[in-house]
Order: C-alpha cells, then sequence, then structure tokens
C-alpha cells in the first residue's frame, strides 16, 4: 500500500507538472498571436492565483487573465506596499543586460570593479556630478558607457565622438569631462558607435541623463545615496 501510495503521489505531480506547461504553452501561443509586433519574452504564473506575468519587448511588464481572456496593465501591489511588479521588471533587464553591445561601449576603471552601465551626456551639469561622484569613490567601479546626446544635439555629438575616436579614450573622457576641453578627433567608428549608443538609449526608454543600470533596475539623475547603498550592498556581496 505503502508503494502504490509513492507511485500515486509522483504519478499527479507529473501530471500537475504536465498541466501546467500546457497551460503555459496554451497561453504563449494564445498571446503570440496577439502580440505580433511585440516579442513575448516570458511567460510565468503571476503572483496572484489565476493570472500570468508576461514580459514584452523593453521589459514591460503586463498580465494575462485565462478565465476572462483579459490583459491587465498596471502593478501589483502585496500588503506592504512592495510592488511586485516592479521585481519582475528588474527581473526581465537583468536578463536584457546580457543582449547589451559590451564591444561597442566605452569602458572605464577595472575589470573586477564593480558594474555599472551608465547613460551620459557630455554637456549634462548632472553628468559632472556623478563622474566626480565616482572618481571620488573609494570603491572601484567599472564604468560601461553609453553616450546619449540627443538632448544637447548641437554640441554633445562632437564632444562624444571626440572620446571615441581618441586613441587614449580614457584621456580624453577626461580632457572633456574634467578639464571641458573642445573636441577635436573624429572618425566613421566613432560615429557609428554613437548610433549604437543612440539605438541602446530608446531600447532601455532612457528619458534623461545620468541613467545608471543597477543590477538590472534603471536608476534616473545623479542620486547619490542610491548609488551609495548600491555600492556598498555589492561591496558585502563580493
Amino acid at each position: 500500500m505503502k508503494f502504490s501510495r509513492i507511485v500515486l503521489a509522483i504519478v499527479s505531480i507529473a501530471l500537475a507538472l504536465t498541466a501546467n506547461a500546457t497551460t503555459l504553452e496554451a497561453v504563449k501561443k494564445t498571446l503570440s498571436a496577439k502580440f505580433s509586433n511585440s516579442k513575448i519574452h516570458d511567460v510565468r504564473p503571476a503572483p496572484v492565483d489565476g493570472l500570468y506575468e508576461v514580459t514584452l519587448s523593453g521589459a514591460q511588464v503586463i498580465y494575462f487573465s485565462p478565465a476572462n481572456n483579459a490583459l491587465l496593465f498596471g502593478e501589483i501591489y502585496d500588503l506592504e506596499g512592495q510592488s511586485l511588479t516592479a521585481e519582475a521588471i528588474a527581473r526581465a533587464n537583468r536578463l536584457r543586460l546580457e543582449d547589451l553591445p559590451y564591444d561597442q561601449a566605452l569602458v572605464l576603471g577595472p575589470e573586477n570593479g564593480i558594474p555599472i552601465i551608465e547613460f551620459t551626456d557630455p554637456d549634462c551639469p548632472y553628468c559632472l556630478r556623478y563622474d566626480e561622484f565616482i572618481r571620488d569613490s573609494k570603491v572601484p567601479v567599472k564604468r560601461v558607457i553609453f553616450f546619449m546626446t540627443s538632448i544637447h544635439p548641437q554640441t554633445a555629438p562632437a564632444k562624444a565622438q571626440h572620446i571615441l575616436c581618441s586613441e587614449d579614450k580614457a584621456a580624453a573622457f577626461d580632457d572633456i569631462y574634467l578639464r571641458r576641453s573642445q573636441p577635436t578627433a573624429t572618425c566613421e567608428t566613432g560615429a557609428a558607435q554613437l548610433e549604437v549608443h543612440a539605438n541602446v538609449s530608446s531600447q532601455w526608454r532612457v528619458q534623461g541623463t545620468p541613467t545608471l543600470i543597477l543590477d538590472g533596475s534603471p536608476v534616473t539623475g545623479f542620486r547619490k545615496e542610491v548609488i551609495s547603498n548600491y555600492l556598498a550592498t555589492k561591496t558585502k556581496e563580493s
């Protein structure tokens, strides 16, 4: 009898897993047909019974109710006021980090430093304040930089291109950000890189600078306390 109960339990678990997989596949199929112009990156059960969490392109998270054949747009909060949707978006963004064109970015700082992805503008005052803060940090930071020059289109592109086209890019960055030197270097490669940077900024829906990606979560503006807490947490983890 004991052996029979064990076999029955195993069969029940297997059937439950199969049913769940079938449901997930059915949901994916249904939504793929409706969102033909937007890639579905992930579908999983939502924190609320009966709903599915759907991650679309750009880390957009929506919810789907198969029982009502309805889509829900908005955030889900727990009773403590914690946004469960924000956690889903951060998780989606961490996956998106794998697709970033790192070979097209400007990388400064030690390879083993704490990584921060930066969207910056050479003519942005708060970007300069952030740059000064990072330089003074006692925690080593690996800066992965993408230039967003559309806010100051008359002057910023030339400065960013000067940095990307210089043989010593770190020194050129210092010239522009610290010494406010006038740009002189130009090249086709640098211009092409700026186009890639603009596309990345658009994909991540960057609206202002500086925008930092900290563990997959975008942080807009020079938020000193948030950055300090992130660096402190990462230092403890390492």
